[in-house]
């Protein structure tokens, strides 16, 4: 059985939506990470230049 009315409720202003319309849990979303071990001639290839000092990385 469809309950929808089949009419869109944005073309009517009626505020924000009430506490029972609210999702009930918020679900944090979850980046999705993938760890690339690339060798120095692979990184020089995407346009990553060596750092001068070997492999001491620059914070800030």
């Amino acid at each position: 059985m469809d309950r929808r009315s089949g009419k869109d409720r944005r073309q009517e202003e009626k505020g924000p939506p009430t506490n029972f319309e609210r999702r009930r849990a918020i679900e944090a979303r979850q980046p999705e990470l993938t760890e690339l071990h690339m060798s120095e001639d692979e990184l020089k290839a995407l346009g990553f230049a060596p750092n001068p000092s070997g492999n001491a990385r620059k914070t800030s």
